[in-house]
Order: structure tokens, then C-alpha cells, then sequence
């Protein structure tokens, strides 16, 4: 089953909620938020508040793939978390 756009946000928005909230996450999750983004960017064809986020994000779940301190790298995106989340929230999904 494939996942139209309002899933995919609702499940990117679950991943980045949990390492936020919770400060750690897996190398599994951060994949998945990246592969997720790439998709939301090519079916996305309008503009949202979420379009600004989407490198940053995708970034973020491609350096926690590889990260060794998984905890850290969560840690240095706090900040960004409360904003990427509010521009998912923010698109409609």
C-alpha cells in the first residue's frame, strides 16, 4: 500500500515528534524521515510552509543514518524540530 501525501506528513511529523521529544531515535528512523522528504518533494507541487524545510530535514535524516552519536545529533536539532514541525502542521496533512 502506498502512502499518499497527507500519510507520508503525518508520519514524518510522528518521527521528528519522537526524537524530539523523547531525544533519541534509530539510524532506521532518520532513513525513513529522509526517504520520506524526497518523496513529499517530488508529489508536492505547491508551495507550503514546509517547502523552506525540506533540505534541512532531509539533511537531518541523512546525517543521523550515519551518525556514531545518535543522541548528539538529535540534541543539535532541538531547536529545529519545533519548527519543521509546525510547517507539517501548518501544510494541511
Amino acid at each position: 500500500m502506498s502512502l499518499n501525501i497527507n500519510n507520508q506528513l503525518e508520519l514524518l511529523h510522528d518521527l521528528l515528534s519522537l526524537h524530539a521529544e523523547e531525544g533519541c531515535g534509530s539510524k532506521s528512523e532518520c532513513e525513513q524521515i529522509a526517504r520520506l522528504i524526497q518523496s513529499i518533494q517530488q508529489q508536492n507541487t505547491i508551495q507550503s510552509p514546509l517547502t523552506n524545510h525540506y533540505d534541512h530535514i532531509r539533511k537531518y535524516g541523512e546525517d543521523g543514518a550515519v551518525t556514531s552519536t545518535m543522541e548528539q545529533h538529535i540534541l543539535s536539532h532541538q531547536e529545529a524540530f519545533s519548527t519543521w514541525l509546525q510547517s507539517i502542521k501548518d501544510s494541511n496533512y
